[in-house]
């Protein structure tokens, strides 16, 4: 995936703008039930799906490969099922979704990892 960088960073700018819209209703509504949400939403998906876009745009020779496609997928299904998760716990209906999304966001990270420990000389 080439534009592996653009799609992150896309994809951060959407969560960007969900907790965002977010922050404002909470603001609007004086309601911080969702506080968070907000920050796993702003977290999770805006700060960290946008600095994997950025270490692929800053490292070229880390876009090739399967396992570039796979990290992209895995780590945006972790941060929106962290997300999800966070608004389930904020209703007291449990941790097992957020628990999911933990892990998931964990091997995105493990794995950006790994891609840029063993590719980064090649840069």
């Amino acid at each position: 995936m080439v534009k592996i960088d653009r799609a992150f960073v896309t994809a951060g700018l959407l969560f960007l703008v969900l907790g965002m819209v977010l922050g404002f209703y909470m603001g609007a509504s004086g309601d911080n039930k969702y506080l968070t949400v907000h920050v796993a939403i702003l977290l999770g998906g805006f700060v960290v799906l946008t600095f994997y876009g950025v270490i692929y745009r800053l490292w070229p020779a880390l876009k090739r490969g399967a396992l570039v496609r796979a990290q992209f997928w895995i780590a945006l299904i972790g941060a929106l099922t962290v997300a999800v998760g966070a608004a389930l716990i904020a209703n007291q209906m449990g941790v097992a979704v957020a628990a999911a999304g933990s892990a998931f966001a964990i091997l995105g990270a493990v794995l950006m990892l790994w891609i840029f420990s063993t590719r980064v000389g090649e840069a």
